[in-house]
């Protein structure tokens, strides 16, 4: 899912749904809008003097958020109420950034230079370091393997549940890239650089092949902070700062299928044709693949969506700048 961390990542160190309805709501008497939430409700919140950097949920109850304060929260009542996880705190800028797990069981927490890993469920975090200082999104595809890209370094890999790293990739045209990546199996899976080359690896990125260049414009200046998925081989989405782009052919060529980019952007598809797609200020719903989208919850008070996490398709949650927790049950 998302994150604050990468707007606070790039103030700091560079300077884990709704309606079908895009209805607009009417403003009360002083004329003062609201946010609209739809379907979302805010069910919980964490006081942070920044907000929740993400949001993942291991079952309908059980949650967890990584928090600007540098700690780990539980929840296990669906996200109405948070208990920060003793001994999970983390120097790293910011806290932890991202969260990620494999199972019910292992889970990982990125920071900035740092790695947080439980092995039994979340009860317990051990702290790891990382060996670059500006680590930006995380996957992994067991409890042992997993990638890690860092935005002047390149995209690291892990056999050993994070003890130690070897860098598979780095971009070679700019200086600052994001790497958000996506695997269909261990052994399969993309990796679409900042610099607008989507690559694929067949053997667990022990080598990786151009698919395609100059997907879209690039520029040096400090990333957004974006997610790639794919379906299958053939189908995927890119949320970034261009707004939704959309491949059918593999990566080979790029519709842009909602132009609403922001500095935040997180997709998540259940197939080819249902999904939500996360900006700053508005979470969207397609039922087409991407035709046409519904706004399935909009910020418009000055706060700012972080993290997106669905557990299925019909269970969701969303975290944001404020430290509020929305949770979205569709039928």
């Amino acid at each position: 899912m998302k994150l604050i961390p990468l707007l606070l990542l790039s103030l700091i160190l560079f300077s884990c749904s709704k309606s079908n309805n895009d209805n607009s709501i009417t403003p009360p008497n002083n004329n003062t809008p609201k946010d609209s939430l739809f379907a979302w409700k805010s069910v919980g919140s964490i006081t942070s003097p920044d907000g929740i950097s993400d949001i993942w949920f291991t079952s309908p109850s059980k949650g967890f958020a990584a928090v600007s304060d540098g700690y780990l929260y539980q929840s296990l009542d669906s996200g109405k109420t948070w208990t920060k996880i003793p001994n999970s705190f983390s120097s790293s800028t910011g806290g932890m950034s991202n969260l990620f797990f494999v199972d019910a069981t292992y889970g990982f927490a990125q920071g900035t230079s740092q790695l947080q890993v439980t092995k039994d469920g979340g009860n317990t975090w051990s702290l790891q370091s990382l060996p670059t200082a500006t680590a930006y999104n995380l996957c992994f595809t067991s409890p042992s393997t997993g990638y890690y890209g860092d935005i002047t370094a390149g995209l690291y890999k892990t056999t050993d549940t994070g003890k130690t790293w070897t860098r598979t990739m780095q971009s070679t045209t700019l200086s600052r890239v994001d790497y958000p990546m996506f695997f269909l199996s261990p052994d399969k899976g993309f990796v679409l650089s900042g610099d607008a080359v989507l690559l694929k690896t067949i053997d667990g990125a022990a080598s990786w092949q151009q698919v395609q260049q100059n997907i879209f414009v690039t520029s040096n200046s400090s990333p957004a902070f974006n997610t790639l998925q794919f379906i299958d081989s053939l189908t995927g989405f890119y949320a970034s700062s261009y707004g939704v782009l959309k491949t059918i052919d593999g990566g080979h060529t790029w519709k842009n299928i909602n132009p609403d980019g922001s500095s935040i952007n997180v997709v998540k598809f259940f197939n080819a044709t249902a999904g939500y797609f996360k900006t700053n200020a508005k979470i969207y719903k397609t039922t087409d693949g991407g035709q046409t989208w519904t706004t399935s919850c909009k910020f418009i008070t000055g706060d700012i969506i972080i993290g997106m996490y669905f557990l299925n398709g019909a269970t969701g949650w969303a975290c944001t700048a404020k430290g509020l927790v929305l949770r979205i049950d569709q039928p």
